[in-house]
């Protein structure tokens, strides 16, 4: 009789012939979707981290299409006069910003003083979007405008704007920091606090509010900090959102909907000072060293006439009982010329730092 066992019974051996390799099977695609899950982490940090740093490094010299015989980093005025642009009005606008509520009374006087020292008609046009402000600028639909510190860089080198004055004190000083606040009761006391926290044996990461890609203050300036001197890195370490608009990211760590938050220092002191928010309900947790505010300028190729009488309404206007005092008066008094090479040197650093993160992030791993 055969040693064979009879059809239907029992076998170790035919179990574990079955068994063994489909528990391999399942291991490795364990393994492998393990793998998988943990390179799409890993792409999905390097993604978000190099989609903020690379905003901020782009633009870092003057586009091609600009001369700089003089080597101040701006671009030149046309050399060729009937390339100069001459337009009948002129068109003027401040920081792009969701809340322009009350641009128009702000700005009245200002506008009104342009009017009469250039001879034609000075409209304001507002934009929520820095990228369609430069866009407008670049084309020739702009003429006099504002940017935010950590935009002037790239609208000076894309666009060829020409930052002629800023918000100052009575002796022209100027001047802001990077502030990173929290609600005043929240238990971040400090940056390295901004690391994962364990809760109910779990790691839950802190939330971190930036402005909007370029904003200096708001992102930029905070960024690299985080990650030169700290070793914080978004994604990684915490995670993070635009909120449009410093005035929107302050009134969210005062509600307590925001956990922590990167904005400048004078927007913050100007809301405190009009009572748009408690100062009791605010506590800074780092500030940076003092960086240029931000800038009124113009078109580089406007007429040197136009360019010069821009100039020197914006330097000359008084802002006693004006709209501009109204709204800035908490935090500067006057219009100071500026220096973009050397004003804006801090803020060249701090983009050039962003950028070798950049490459770092970028570099072939082995």
């Amino acid at each position: 009789m055969s040693d064979a066992p009879h059809a239907g019974s029992f076998s170790i051996g035919r179990v574990l012939l079955l068994v063994v390799p489909l528990a391999l099977i399942a291991w490795a695609a364990k393994m492998y979707s393990g793998n998988l899950q943990t390179n799409a982490q890993a792409q999905l940090e390097r993604t978000m981290v190099s989609r903020l740093l690379g905003d901020a490094a782009a633009a870092a010299t003057l586009d091609k299409k600009f001369t700089d015989a003089d080597d101040d980093l701006l671009a030149d005025a046309p050399a060729d006069a009937a390339k100069s642009l001459d337009p009948k009005e002129i068109n003027f606008s401040y920081v792009a910003s969701s809340d322009t509520e009350d641009e128009a009374e702000t700005w009245k006087e200002l506008l009104a003083a342009l009017e009469s020292r250039l001879g034609r008609k000075v409209n304001l046009v507002e934009y929520n979007d820095a990228d369609e402000q430069l866009r407008a600028l670049a084309a020739g639909d702009l003429h006099v405008t504002a940017f935010a510190t950590g935009e002037v860089q790239g609208a000076v080198n894309e666009a060829g704007f020409i930052p002629a004055a800023c918000f100052a004190d009575k002796d022209g000083k100027f001047h802001y920091s990077m502030k990173i606040i929290v609600p005043a009761d929240s238990d971040i006391k400090e940056i390295d606090d901004l690391r994962p926290v364990e809760e109910d044996g779990e790691l839950h990461q802190r939330r971190l509010t930036f402005v909007r890609p370029r904003s200096n203050s708001g992102c930029t300036a905070a960024l690299v900090m985080l990650m030169k001197e700290h070793d914080l890195q978004p994604e990684r370490d915490y995670t993070w959102g635009f909120s449009y608009g410093h005035e929107n990211s302050i009134n969210g760590i005062a509600e307590k909907k925001f956990t922590a938050a990167a904005v400048a220092s004078d927007i913050l002191d100007r809301m405190i000072a009009s009572g748009d928010v408690q100062e009791d309900a605010i506590r800074v947790i780092y500030e940076s060293e003092p960086y240029p505010p931000g800038v009124i300028g113009y078109a580089y190729n406007l007429t040197p006439e136009l360019q010069e009488g821009i100039r020197e309404t914006l330097l000359g206007f008084a802002w006693e009982g004006t709209g501009v005092e109204k709204t800035y008066g908490a935090s500067a008094e006057k219009f100071a010329p500026v220096d973009y090479k050397k004003d804006w040197a801090p803020v060249r650093a701090i983009n050039k730092s962003s950028g070798e993160l950049f490459a770092k992030l970028d570099a072939p791993t082995a």
